[in-house]
């Protein structure tokens, strides 16, 4: 997909792995349509799939 201004890269895409998630709710929006519970629930969907997921909202889709 395209990467429009408003999108954003998410913190852990720079990182290796991920151990775990908190289970803070902060719901973000994907460029891929998905609402995720927190940025690092974003992160570890888009390490299972092996594509870059960026942010396009702070909210739910």
């Amino acid at each position: 997909e395209e990467k429009s201004p408003h999108q954003r890269r998410p913190s852990c895409l720079d990182t290796s792995e991920i151990l775990a998630c908190p289970m803070n709710l902060a719901p973000v929006c994907g460029n891929d349509g998905n609402t995720y519970a927190n940025e690092c629930s974003l992160c570890a969907h888009s390490r299972k799939i092996k594509m870059d997921i960026y942010i396009v909202k702070d909210e739910s889709c």
